[in-house]
């Protein structure tokens, strides 16, 4: 009796099974788990504890680098930081900090990441604050990210949906819903 029922529905089960994978299929391409630090193998990365990484220009420290921890993948050479703390340094001698629980280094592209959640401040006394990573361009030497508050040592509050600055904070591109407020 079940077998005579599906040969007799035998297109609606092919239908519905194929139905089923598509959106399975669906699924997983619009959701694949892209994130870094889930992609490569514990066991794979070599370990080092509390050590820096750093650039200068012309004998001019540019960036540093400190961490608790730092992972790095002998395959692609990506490096991963646990509790880093960036010092990046801008052409007119402004420094900013950038504190967080995790960080990513890639040579290769040469961007610094520090995810969320972001602590920056100026050795000026402005601060950046945004709800997700920021990332810093050793090319550009420009931090850029999404959502944005920045507080600037001159009573001036800038926000918006996304962010491009140097690191004194001078030279800010605000894009999305943006707002410059001048204070007393």
């Amino acid at each position: 009796m079940i077998v005579e029922k599906l040969k007799k529905n035998k297109l609606s089960l092919i239908a519905v099974i194929a139905v089923v994978g598509f959106a399975v299929m669906l699924y997983v391409f619009m959701n694949p788990n892209t994130s870094e630090d889930t992609m490569v193998s514990p066991d794979k990365l070599v370990e080092f504890e509390g050590s820096e990484l750093e650039e200068k220009q012309e004998g001019k420290l540019v960036w540093r680098l400190t961490a608790d921890k730092i992972q790095i993948d002998p395959d692609t050479q990506i490096m991963y930081f646990t509790n880093p703390k960036a010092l990046v340094v801008a052409e007119d001698g402004t420094q900013m900090t950038i504190t967080s629980d995790k960080g990513i280094v890639d040579r290769e592209k040469r961007t610094i990441e520090i995810k969320q959640p972001v602590k920056a401040e100026t050795d000026k006394g402005d601060t950046l604050q945004t709800d997700g990573s920021v990332y810093y361009n050793m090319d550009t030497r420009m931090i850029k990210g999404g959502k944005v508050v920045m507080e600037r040592h001159d009573n001036t509050t800038l926000k918006a949906d996304a962010f491009e600055t140097d690191s004194s904070l001078t030279k800010v591109l605000l894009t999305g819903h943006a707002q410059v407020t001048r204070g007393e």
